[in-house]
């Protein structure tokens, strides 16, 4: 079928995906590419964007994730750099709006409406998957060979949901700091670090002046202790880092010091959100080396301009994390103790994706690349840690789980990129190689450029394996660098209230006039 006879295509019938194409012509796809655009909805209102190449397609298709809470079109293709696949036009591309338009990046008054919690909690990418592939089939004559997914954040999110509850729509997923435990971190985590920098009056305690200083005092305490001093932490656990080094003299406050207020905020950072007993509400506070990056997140950039912690846990308060809207709710309302959390918790069957049994994935030949940024300050890479642990138990062992799941973590680099550490990195070329060869991932090579000229670059291998200079060469060159079993190996199972475990998920829908919920069937 021709381009423009895809616009009056009739996918109503697609199960459980009814669509309808609202345009298709002829057009340049984020690539380069020449390539027919597909733009449509899917029923109620999951937008989908889908890029055919007219000339270049090599029978791959991707999936690309969004971010935040979504409501936008967005074909940023995370942990891609350099890759060539993408680059020459192998893929079909696609995405969507995760079923709603958003005013802003954090705005969550669509969960006012179960269905479109449902469509951004689980259904969204499904859906636009069965339906990128029969356009892909009308288009070609013939079906996708591999399908891939890439995200970060959310988009990290959506790849584990489908993986986990749909697990033959991909072959390869590429899934980034990901927002698994989306209840709890989208109102513990974010919460925590919103109201833990809040002083009583609402203006916030630590503010950005001070982080260049706090971040400084980190690596000179700490940097040297993973046996080469380097502006980056390899493992923030190594760090026993005391604010109270920094405290201000009686009586003074400036950006190179702490005041006694300032010092408890930030252990209270570093620490996590605490019930009433003391147990955590989230598996990991703020990684020590992570300072530099609280800017935006944790402190706000200009008065009235909240931080992204402090918009996140709001909006969720109010949309997302009861059953019902509750739009008066501020983030002074909530309670930190273990009745509150039991009743959020209660929504996790809609939102998270922390099933550890993969299972079906495996099964199916399907290849999962995870990867965080060990200073990430607004998703915990120890809870990323805790869920690959939790797989890792389940899956058989660290040599079975390895055949199929492996996990990378990015020393210095913050939320999705950027931080101190090399942070670009191509995730994708490996995965295409896992699938389509066979051939695991060893390592990935990070790249850290400024004003576009490479300033250094380092080998990330498999978790726990890190990477050791060998004593020779520039520190700034992966060449020079070997892998090694980590010098401390921690506990990966952090204790907290919550759990990875089957059997949570739910399948929401109307039937006979009512919103019913009922257990998601385990996939096969």
């Amino acid at each position: 079928m021709d381009c423009a006879g895809l616009a009056g295509a009739d996918l109503s019938g697609t199960p459980d995906a009814a669509a309808v194409i609202g345009s298709a012509t002829a057009a340049t796809s984020p690539d380069g590419s020449a390539a027919c655009e597909v733009k449509g909805v899917v029923a109620p209102q999951i937008q989908f964007d889908v890029f055919l190449p007219t000339m270049t397609w090599r029978q791959r298709y991707l999936q690309i994730g969004c971010a935040s809470f979504c409501g936008n079109v967005d074909f940023y293709a995370d942990a891609t750099d350099g890759c060539v696949p993408l680059n020459r036009g192998d893929f079909v591309l696609a995405t969507d709006n995760q079923g709603h338009v958003g005013a802003a990046g954090f705005d969550a008054t669509f969960g006012a409406d179960p269905q479109l919690r449902v469509d951004f909690g689980y259904r969204a990418d499904h859906v636009v998957a069965l339906v990128a592939k029969r356009l892909i089939t009308l288009y070609y004559g013939q079906g996708p060979r591999y399908s891939y997914f890439d995200g970060c954040s959310q988009g990290g999110h959506e790849g584990l949901t489908e993986a986990q509850r749909y697990p033959h729509d991909f072959d390869g997923i590429v899934a980034g700091a990901p927002a698994s435990l989306f209840s709890s971190l989208s109102v513990w985590s974010a919460g925590w670090h919103a109201t833990a920098n809040t002083d009583p009056r609402g203006r916030p305690i630590l503010t950005a002046a001070q982080l260049p200083a706090l971040h400084a005092a980190v690596l000179a305490a700490c940097d040297a202790r993973d046996g080469l001093a380097d502006g980056q932490i390899d493992d923030p656990r190594a760090c026993a880092f005391d604010p109270r080094s920094l405290r201000c003299a009686p009586g003074t406050s400036h950006a190179n010091c702490l005041t006694d207020a300032q010092i408890d905020a930030v252990r209270k950072l570093y620490d996590g959100p605490r019930d009433e007993r003391g147990r955590l509400m989230y598996p990991g506070g703020e990684p020590v080396g992570s300072e530099a990056n609280w800017a935006r997140w944790v402190t706000p950039t200009a008065a009235g301009n909240p931080a992204g912690a402090a918009a996140t846990a709001t909006n969720a308060l109010k949309y997302l994390a009861f059953p019902s809207a509750r739009p008066t709710m501020t983030l002074p309302d909530l309670h930190y103790d273990s009745a509150t959390f039991r009743e959020i918790a209660q929504q996790a069957g809609i939102y998270d994706a922390s099933d550890p049994d993969l299972t079906a994935f495996r099964a199916a030949g399907g290849k999962l690349l995870l990867w965080h940024g060990w200073a990430d300050p607004a998703i915990s890479p120890y809870g990323t840690i805790a869920y690959y642990h939790a797989v890792t138990e389940r899956m058989g062992g660290p040599a079975a789980t390895q055949r199929f799941a492996r996990l990378f973590l990015l020393p210095g680099v913050s939320h999705c990129g950027d931080g101190q550490g090399p942070d670009a990195i191509d995730a994708l070329t490996p995965t295409i190689a896992w699938v389509e060869s066979g051939v695991a991932p060893e390592r990935l090579v990070a790249t850290k450029r400024q004003d576009d000229d490479v300033v250094r670059t380092r080998p990330v291998f498999p978790y726990p394996t890190v990477a050791r200079y060998d004593g020779s060469g520039s520190v700034d060159d992966a060449a020079n660098f070997v892998p090694t079993p980590p010098p401390t190996r921690y506990r990966d199972d952090i204790a907290w209230l919550g759990s990875f475990r089957s059997g949570y998920e739910q399948t929401c829908g109307w039937h006979d006039g009512r919103w019913v919920c009922t257990p998601a069937r385990h996939p096969d």
